[in-house]
């Protein structure tokens, strides 16, 4: 599993860097290992996650927190297409 290990590193370092900035829970790390496992891109149904053992609460709050700290890029689906996730490790700051 070195993809895991490798989010595993990247959100440790993100969460060590700033002390003022958000911190990512470990959930953040299981989440990303079950939607990226070898691939940078997300294209499968985030309803589907839920068989993972996320709620839709907090689902919608790390994916938007991944968003917000660079982890993850969205492309909005339009009507009848997936919300695409691209997975940015090292995060793309802003």
């Amino acid at each position: 599993m070195p993809r895991k290990r490798d989010i595993e590193a990247a959100i440790a370092a993100y969460n060590r860097s700033d002390p003022k900035s958000l911190r990512l829970p470990a959930d953040a790390v299981r989440l990303l290992a079950i939607m990226f496992p070898t691939d940078t891109v997300y294209r499968r149904s985030v309803r589907s996650l839920g068989l993972e053992g996320f709620t839709q609460y907090s689902l919608a709050h790390l994916l938007k927190d991944l968003v917000d700290t660079g982890f993850l890029s969205k492309e909005p689906g339009r009507r009848g297409a997936l919300t695409t996730y691209h997975l940015h490790l090292p995060p793309v700051r802003r």
